[in-house]
């Protein structure tokens, strides 16, 4: 029934008394304004952040040495199966609310709850979580100009009010960005992105012409154990790294929750996301060997510098080039920023218009056809979070891995699902490949040791989220499941307010 709808051009979507309740679309429509190039820079904006500056000298050389640069390349080839599923279900279904709609498709409203309610905190909690890492990122290049104003310490992490006020400036005026239009968030995008993959491509011309000793990198495959370097597997190296897909590639994902106001075709989504994922990739990969070829890194590493890579580059290339990769930094955890308010704000736009959330975010501006409701909400929500420190943002992120792999695994079984039904074998293996490996990550999250293990305080999170998602869904299961949408599935409820619009 749902291809029918999808090939007739969205006719008969509602009928009866579902006919009236079509009528009540939100006022405005979403403009069409975002470019391939645009698209492109949303998915790398959100893959890339602050981690990817910091994890080479923290997490991935302690754990596998310069081998890393493997591991990353093939979780970004594991990323890139499970995104086969997402070019199939935008194709299908072209509609904001991504995972969301997905879910609703094969396994119907209940589902479609539990995903959307574990990725608009996902979304929502990168925002502030990302501002914060802009003070972060003044405190390695400009050290100390923001840390005045000392209020208190949670967790470990010193609040510092000229820290607060960057974060809030920049929560602000990106949250005003997105309410003025997708054209402008879509821009600003596209020029984050383009200096980011610029500033780190100087940063590593740099390095290779002070001509380094590649005999630095060796071991290859290595871990620090007690004070001296230790040969390892070098399976063992590759693999521990590509575990780290999930929490180092959620992002790409924000593509399909603006699948209406694409101004190309919804096919060239595959490939959109496919490249942002490799470049990515790359990208850690690029990272990984600055920090482990200038000197030898398992020396390094013993001495545990505060951030490995900018002291690597400092000794190679000089101050210039830590201002370099400064700049790079700030445009990741900007455009991830962006990316998040786009997205978040799409999300709880269809959530809403279909009754999973309070109408109060069903609205989309009536002259610059944004969900702005729902970002000045974000925004809101947001502004409080930097009063809590970095750690506990942390917390809750780490916990929201879980939410992106569920995502993931609900859009690749959809895929599964729809292409088996349809005869496409090719796009049923790789989808069931995809759902396979999400999965994994899933469970990944509760085995002691592996890389996305929860801590403590992000378990206790997790299962606060989950209480609060069973009552909520209490109270609004009456409207959702028997309300005026009774019977009709996500997919029909956005198709009709596409369809009510173009009437208008």
């Amino acid at each position: 029934m749902k291809e029918q709808i999808m090939n007739q051009n969205m006719e008969g979507v509602l009928n009866g008394a579902n006919a009236g309740a079509a009528e009540e679309a939100p006022q405005g429509t979403f403009k069409k304004d975002l470019s391939k190039m645009n698209i492109w820079a949303l998915a790398l904006g959100a893959i890339i952040g602050w981690g990817c500056f910091v994890m080479p000298g923290v997490n991935f050389l302690p754990k596998a040495g310069p081998s890393a640069m493997l591991g990353m390349l093939i979780g970004g080839m594991v990323m890139a199966i499970i995104s086969f599923s997402y070019g199939y279900c935008i194709k299908k279904y072209p509609l904001s609310g991504g995972e969301f709609v997905y879910a609703d498709a094969s396994f119907g409203k209940k589902h479609a709850f539990v995903c959307g309610w574990f990725l608009v905190l996902g979304y929502w909690s990168l925002i502030p979580l990302n501002s914060t890492a802009v003070a972060m990122v003044t405190r390695y290049v400009v050290p100390g100009v923001f840390q005045f104003g000392y209020l208190y310490t949670i967790a470990g992490w010193d609040v510092y009010m000229g820290e607060i006020f960057l974060a809030w400036f920049f929560i602000v005026v990106l949250g005003l960005m997105n309410v003025k239009g997708v054209k402008s968030a879509g821009w600003f995008q596209t020029l984050v992105a383009i200096l980011l993959v610029g500033s780190v491509l100087v940063c590593v011309a740099g390095v290779l012409l002070t001509k380094p000793d590649f005999s630095n990198m060796t071991p290859f495959f290595a871990e620090i154990t007690d004070g001296s370097v230790v040969s390892k597997s070098g399976i063992a190296c590759i693999i521990a790294i590509a575990c780290y897909a999930p929490y180092c590639f959620v992002g790409f994902d924000c593509i399909p929750q603006a699948a209406e106001e694409y101004n190309f075709s919804h096919k060239a989504a595959l490939k959109i996301m496919v490249s942002a994922i490799m470049c990515g990739a790359l990208i850690y990969a690029a990272v990984i060997f600055i920090t482990s070829i200038v000197e030898p890194w398992g020396g390094m590493m013993l001495r545990n510098p505060d951030w490995a890579t900018g002291e690597m580059i400092l000794h190679s290339v000089g101050y210039i080039g830590v201002l370099l990769m400064g700049v790079a930094m700030l445009c990741a955890v900007l455009s991830g920023m962006n990316a998040f308010y786009l997205s978040g704000s799409r999300l709880m736009f269809s959530m809403s218009y279909a009754d999973a959330l309070p109408s109060f975010f069903g609205k989309l501006h009536h002259k610059y056809g944004t969900p702005h409701k729902a970002t000045f909400f974000l925004m809101g929500i947001s502004l409080i979070c930097p009063l809590f420190g970095r750690q506990v943002l942390s917390w809750i992120v780490d916990m929201t891995c879980v939410g992106a792999a569920i995502g993931f695994t609900y859009t690749c079984a959809t895929a599964m699902v729809m292409a088996k039904k349809e005869g496409l074998k090719f796009q049923t293996v790789i989808s069931a490949a995809g759902m396979v490996l999400a999965a994994f990550f899933i469970i990944l999250s509760f085995v002691p040791g592996s890389p996305g293990f929860l801590s403590v305080p992000s378990m206790i999170i997790l299962f606060v989220w989950i209480a609060l998602g069973s009552i909520f869904f209490l109270r609004i299961k009456d409207n959702f499941l028997h309300g005026k949408w009774e019977g009709v599935s996500v997919e029909k409820i956005l198709l009709s307010k596409m369809k009510s619009e173009s009437m208008e």
